[in-house]
């Protein structure tokens, strides 16, 4: 018989696979083992052929070598059938018998020829497609390989009446080598279920399938087509050929059907399985940069944002040209992100202040400001303060002296890690600020004291050599002459020191050097006596005794000019005779009534009524008057004051009548019986002792003159108005 039909089918089925249209991407994939099962029809073509069509299918397993070669291994079960009508069994006569009709039996056999005949096929065969569109959800493929079948001819449209008679007796082998091509397809319903689809053409080898033979005609051929669903049991499914199966990319989000989901320039699986960075997402650690630069140009970990923990994100370090592998790019001690956030400085370059020492070890050795290239502000450089100076640059004075370390270097001169160059015990700041004393010179004033003995122990000035001002230097007096530097007046005597010890040549610790109860002082300046003799005019009384007790003049040997010398005179404030007599010698006869004695050496503050007691003269002249009225028992008197014509007359009327009543009051005071006192009277300028000149000869004369004249009327005198007893 002629195959030209079923190769024709087969063709048209290929060609229809060929045209039908897909839509979706690539699903043959390699490594792959399906296993499924086809149910459908059978057609056969030999000395039977008709029209009929019956029942076949087949379990399969499928493996995809690579996605365009599969291997397929079948295992095949159909029944075809045809039919053997009266009009077929009169052709065959000597296969069925002369004169046979349905119904009766084979010839030879007690089997009945039925109206159709039953043939059961066995198959086991493999097959090697080809995958036409393997990169496609639909893919038609073609076959061709080879297999065993075997096949049981039988009587009736079930088989059940029995054998047919050349396979009762043996004519032929039931089992042969047979050639399987044909055409199918697959299409995905899931990665792992598939519709399968195939036709199958059979050469067979043997023209016994219908289980009869006819010289001349062709080996019988059968075609089994049918679908069935197939399910892939082993390998995974990746359309993408990304190194993720597709359930995986679905678990993940990821698109089953492109390589790289988020465009980062590596594929899903190698992110997934080997990197563990987000397929998702093109910069995982949100770095600002993408996994595939961090992967394949800058080496850094696509999962950590900081891939050298240095607090910046390799995105931002590559921004700023730094090492995102290397934490410390500029190699200053430092990390480049606490450079950028913490503390401001250039990542970049090691010393950002240029101050000759790194940012590290401003910050972490020396505590100073790696952006400043003062840090203290004390006009050093910290490089300058570490590398040649040795002083603190975090501190701007180093040996807190007080000077700024800058000033210790330019303007002083001083030592910046020593507080007292000088070593006279005041820190150098104290000498500049407080005491404005040389700190680079122990004794500043030259007074050979160093300044902080000066300060701190004698309390004396070091700017100046003689802080008292008494003529001696301030080592002198505390070295050589035991004075007090600071106090001009060491013995209280009032004379200075240094007048003391070079002009007067006393003793400047004794304040009364002579001894003689009057001190150097009042001796020098108030009764020009001499302080080193104890009688200074020789009298047989000492200085002190005259002036202190018997009110006589130191510097007159005879007071009262008596002729008998103050140290003899029993009166030596009243002009007397010499006398034998005891008790008299010097003491004058008794006044006669009316004798008037002037007293000008009392002298009175100006416009007061108040003695002067600055002048010695005062007391010496209080004195006189005061024996003057205790001379006698008996002895009363009037005492009278007396003033110059200068200033106002009323005025000097009125002071001359309270400075008389003053005496009085004093010689009261001194123990005189005021019965004593007659009374006092005033007179102004009425009753002058010398007379004062006036207009022209005012103006001519000098003044020294005038007051000389002035100072014999400004006087008290003491008028006897009874004399003694």
């Amino acid at each position: 018989m002629k195959i030209s039909k079923p190769i024709l089918i087969i063709i048209i089925f290929a060609f229809f696979l060929q045209i039908t249209p897909t839509f979706v991407s690539a699903q043959s994939e390699a490594g792959r083992l399906a296993f499924g099962i086809n149910a459908g029809g059978v057609k056969y073509w030999g000395e039977f052929t008709d029209n009929q069509f019956w029942l076949g299918g087949d379990l399969f397993f499928r493996y995809n070598i690579i996605p365009e070669v599969s291997l397929m291994a079948t295992g095949g079960l159909a029944q075809l059938r045809y039919k053997t009508g009266n009009d077929v069994i009169a052709l065959y006569p000597n296969y069925f018998g002369q004169d046979k009709e349905v119904g009766d039996f084979y010839e030879g056999t007690n089997v009945k020829i039925n109206p159709k005949n039953q043939v059961r096929l066995s198959t086991y065969e493999l097959y090697v497609t080809l995958n036409l569109f393997p990169h496609e959800t639909f893919v038609p493929y073609i076959f061709a390989g080879g297999g065993i079948l075997n096949w049981e001819p039988r009587s009736g449209d079930t088989g059940y009446d029995g054998p047919l008679p050349n396979n009762i007796n043996g004519v032929y082998e039931k089992t042969k080598f047979v050639i399987p091509v044909g055409v199918g397809f697959e299409s995905y319903l899931t990665d792992n279920l598939v519709l399968n689809g195939r036709g199958t053409l059979r050469f067979t080898g043997t023209d016994y399938l219908d289980d009869l033979q006819i010289e001349g005609s062709d080996n019988d051929i059968f075609l089994t087509f049918g679908l069935g669903v197939s399910y892939y049991i082993l390998g995974d499914a990746d359309y993408d050929k990304d190194g993720l199966t597709n359930d995986r990319e679905r678990i993940l989000g990821t698109d089953p059907q492109n390589p790289d989901t988020d465009g980062d320039g590596l594929t899903d699986g190698r992110e997934v399985e080997k990197i563990k960075s987000n397929p998702l997402n093109p910069d995982t650690d949100d770095d600002g940069l993408n996994d595939y630069e961090e992967v394949m140009q800058y080496l850094t970990n696509p999962l950590s944002n900081d891939s050298d923990q240095d607090g910046l994100r390799d995105g931002e370090e590559i921004s700023r040209k730094l090492e995102p592998l290397n934490p410390d790019t500029d190699n200053d001690g430092l990390l480049d992100g606490d450079e950028v956030i913490k503390y401001m400085t250039d990542p970049l370059k090691p010393d950002t202040d240029g101050d000759s020492l790194t940012d590290g070890n401003e910050i972490l050795r020396y505590d100073t400001n790696p952006k400043a290239l003062d840090s203290d502000k004390d006009g050093l450089n910290d490089g300058d303060e570490v590398n040649n100076y040795k002083t603190n640059p975090s501190l701007d004075d180093t040996d807190s002296d007080g000077l700024k370390d800058g000033m210790e270097i330019n303007q002083y001169k001083t030592n910046p890690l020593k507080p007292d160059t000088d070593g006279d015990m005041l820190n150098d700041g104290d000498e500049v600020n407080k005491y404005t004393t040389d700190p680079m010179k122990v004794d500043s004033d030259g007074d050979e004291l160093g300044d902080g003995d000066e300060v701190m122990k004698y309390k004396t000035n070091p700017l100046v050599a003689d802080s008292d001002m008494d003529g001696l230097k301030d080592g002198a007096e505390l070295m050589t002459y035991k004075t007090n530097p600071l106090d001009a007046d060491t013995d209280k005597d009032g004379l200075k020191d240094g007048e003391e010890i070079l002009t007067y040549k006393t003793n400047p610790l004794k304040a009364d050097t002579d001894s003689d109860d009057l001190s150097d002082g009042e001796e020098v300046l108030k009764y020009k006596t001499s302080p080193l003799l104890a009688d200074t005019d020789n009298d047989k009384l000492t200085d002190g005794t005259e002036v202190n007790k018997v009110k006589t003049n130191p510097l007159n040997p005879d007071t009262d000019e008596d002729g008998v010398i103050d140290g003899e005179d029993d009166c030596p404030l009243v002009a007397g005779e010499r006398s034998d007599i005891k008790g008299k010698n010097g003491c004058p006869l008794p006044p006669k009534i009316g004798t008037k004695t002037d007293f000008p050496d009392i002298l009175f503050i100006v416009n007061t009524d108040n003695f002067n007691f600055e002048l010695p003269a005062t007391v010496t002249s209080l004195a006189k008057v005061l024996a003057y009225v205790k001379q006698c028992e008996g002895l009363q008197i009037m005492i009278e004051g007396h003033a110059s014509s200068e200033g106002n007359a009323k005025r000097n009327q009125e002071l001359s009548d309270l400075r008389a009543k003053k005496v009085k009051s004093w010689l009261i005071e001194q123990g005189v019986n005021p019965e004593k006192i007659f009374g006092t009277i005033g007179y102004g300028s009425s009753q002058p002792k010398v007379k004062e000149p006036t207009g022209a000869e005012l103006k001519k004369m000098a003044k020294t003159d005038i007051e000389n004249i002035r100072k014999q009327n400004r006087r008290i005198t003491i008028k006897v108005t009874k004399t003694c007893d």
